[in-house]
């Protein structure tokens, strides 16, 4: 069961960005999985998420999953999650906090973006949960901090009006 927000709109995410901060994944010992993920659907996306310890970049193009990267998550190194696309490729970025905002990136993986996920139809989507019965209680996910803009230090470069819908299952 996850539990979780996503945009009820689709964005333009040419040349932009988008970071949370995951202020708590769930336990380490468990299954459970913290997601954050920007793509058109269910079968065409880029995430970022932890899962038993490990921080891993996944993509999903017509239904299929490929492992980008994994390694050990760290909840100092990794506070903040970033997915870019930029010139064509994308980037999946983390960085620790300070303050409520990100620190200094450090690129974990890129590649070409990946043509079909439209970049004019992006939705956004941050979740927390398991797929499995867990021995062990997972705790909470806690994400804050959701940025999404193109570059610039200029007044519109913010992706603004982002309307969300809750996207939860009974548990």
């Amino acid at each position: 069961n996850y539990r979780g927000i996503r945009t009820g709109s689709s964005y333009s995410f040419s040349n932009a960005y988008s970071y949370v901060e995951l202020v708590q994944a769930a336990a380490a010992n468990t299954a459970a999985d913290a997601m954050f993920t920007i793509g058109n659907d269910v079968d065409n996306y880029y995430r970022l998420y932890v899962s038993a310890g490990n921080l891993i970049g996944l993509k999903k193009i017509a239904g299929t999953k490929t492992t980008l990267f994994s390694i050990t998550y760290n909840s100092t190194d990794h506070r903040f999650l970033r997915i870019r696309n930029h010139s064509g490729s994308v980037t999946l970025d983390t960085a620790p906090g300070s303050s409520g905002t990100p620190g200094t990136w450090t690129q974990r993986y890129t590649e070409t973006w990946n043509s079909s996920i439209s970049t004019t139809g992006i939705l956004f989507e941050v979740k927390g949960g398991t797929w499995q019965v867990e021995a062990t209680a997972p705790g909470k996910v806690i994400f804050d901090n959701f940025h999404a803009a193109v570059p610039g230090s200029g007044a519109g470069t913010e992706i603004s009006n982002i309307n969300v819908v809750v996207n939860c299952n009974t548990s």
